[in-house]
């Protein structure tokens, strides 16, 4: 077995090995997502014109390259920068992408602030004044018995 197969076997059996595919599957996707994105391409519809998806990547591209000129780092955007600007951009129309990064930048901040209102809290004051009246004549009523 030359050097090379035996590097193939052990590649394929890190996926395969449910002991240790997490952590291949972590590591692939760590090393792909600090590569270099890929340069924005057109891609076009049936009648020509570019795709919302192709403008997004665009955009996001974009943005995340001006971001990094701003800050004086002279290299090109890596893909997990593109891709969270993207969903950035997504977020600003699209609400399960914008519940998304909520989620993962917020805590689940919908959940913390939605407060649980009693059955009580809903009534306005006339409401409430009827249920008192209702609930003294009640007492006096089971008091005369």
């Amino acid at each position: 077995m030359t050097k090379g197969d035996r590097e193939k076997l052990e590649h394929i059996s890190l996926f395969s090995d449910e002991r240790f595919a997490k952590k291949a599957w972590k590591d692939l996707m760590n090393t792909s997502l600090n590569g270099e994105a890929a340069a924005p391409l057109e891609v076009v519809d049936k009648a020509g014109n570019p795709t919302l998806e192709s403008q997004i990547y665009q955009a996001a591209y974009l943005s995340v390259q001006k971001t990094l000129k701003d800050a004086d780092k002279d290299r090109k955007p890596m893909k997990a920068e593109v891709i969270v600007e993207a969903n950035l951009i997504r977020a600003g129309y699209d609400t399960s992408t914008f519940n998304l990064v909520l989620d993962r930048t917020a805590g689940k901040v919908k959940e913390e602030i939605s407060i649980g209102t009693g059955q009580y809290e809903e009534l306005d004051d006339e409401e409430l004044a009827l249920l008192v009246a209702h609930r003294e004549a009640k007492a006096k009523e089971d008091g005369d018995k």
